[in-house]
């Protein structure tokens, strides 16, 4: 029985051995120039840089004329120097030290240095969420404080993006409230190309304390993503919208001509996130008034799940209720999650 079970054992670990050692040599990994291997995952390529991550470590990049070749098995979006995108293979090297690669069943070697940026296809489903806690308290002569709720999630289903923006946001001065803001906004977009796509949106913003007690905007126009990678983000839109608002105890109904722009850029390998958003809306008809609102700061990992962020929100419009001033700012300092 011992004999028989000792066999056993022998034979399960020399399998579990093979199958150990095949899978690491058919697992993803690259060959530097001084002829260093690094096994792991390869996430992309991006400003001259290989992003991979190693079992043993986070993610860090490799400067891509140190590399001489990668070796993987799945389909990478490749954009070329000179401007041409193809989806392709990472198939190892060749003798003359070029970079081979599997392009529609077919197999070509090219500089390594042609390959400007590399990374996955766009899969059919991906879903990004934020949901960030900011504020700042001053005190002194005078005391206020500011707090600011912000979630924002986007929702990609195929060539359907979904964006929903929520800000809950409270400001005292002096134990008197000076903001009671609530802003809700839906921006649905069909990319009928790679990079050009149909809007509509929806936003419902309300704040007593400005005497706005509704304001609602409903309407659709054209978008372009000038950039969207994954670690850069550069979509605007304009169109036309019909507003219906609640302000000062008199209700107003407007034709509008509206600007979106969302913009997010990844530094120190994705750790940091910059950013900048804002809306303009332009009455074309009713009221005279404009209404601006802007956001921009930074977002700096601190786990996967955490981040720290400041945020400096800028709010303008022409003709507010009567009493109320014109621009509203703020310098808010907070903590996130993202997932």
């Amino acid at each position: 029985m011992n004999s028989s079970f000792s066999k056993k054992t022998f034979q399960i670990l020399v399998a579990a051995g093979l199958l150990s050692v095949a899978g690491t040599a058919a697992a993803e990994h690259i060959v530097m120039k001084n002829g260093d291997k690094i096994t792991g995952n390869i996430s992309k390529i991006w400003d001259d840089e290989l992003f991979i991550e190693p079992a043993y470590s986070d993610e860090f990049a490799v400067d891509i004329p140190d590399v001489a070749y990668i070796e993987s098995d799945r389909v990478f979006e490749i954009t070329l120097s000179d401007g041409s995108d193809v989806d392709a293979e990472f198939k190892g090297g060749d003798d003359d030290g070029n970079q081979i690669v599997v392009i529609n069943g077919e197999t070509r070697a090219i500089p390594i240095a042609q390959i400007e940026e590399a990374e996955e296809p766009e899969e059919y489903y991906e879903w990004d969420s934020t949901v960030d806690l900011s504020g700042s308290v001053r005190q002194g002569n005078t005391e206020s404080s500011n707090s600011r709720l912000n979630a924002n999630s986007v929702l990609k289903l195929g060539d359907h993006r979904h964006i929903g923006d929520f800000v809950y946001n409270r400001e005292t001065n002096d134990s008197v409230t000076t903001k009671q803001q609530t802003l809700l906004s839906y921006n649905y977009n069909w990319l009928y190309t790679d990079d050009w796509f149909l809007s509509g949106l929806a936003t419902y913003e309300r704040d007593p304390i400005r005497e706005l007690d509704r304001r609602i905007i409903v309407g659709g126009g054209l978008g372009y993503d000038i950039w969207n990678d994954a670690d850069k983000l550069f979509s605007v839109q304009a169109g036309l919208a019909g507003q219906t608002e609640e302000i000062g105890m008199e209700n107003n109904e407007n034709g509008l001509v509206y600007w979106n722009l969302r913009f997010s850029y990844d530094l120190i390998g994705g750790d940091l996130v910059m950013f900048h958003n804002h809306t303009i809306n332009h009455n074309i008809s009713g009221r005279d008034n404009t209404v601006i609102k802007t956001s921009t700061g930074a977002r700096y990992e601190i786990t996967d799940l955490l981040y720290a962020n400041i945020e400096f929100v800028w709010d303008y419009e022409a003709e507010p209720a009567a009493g109320a001033e014109n621009e509203d700012t703020s310098l808010l300092f907070g903590l996130g999650l993202e997932f």
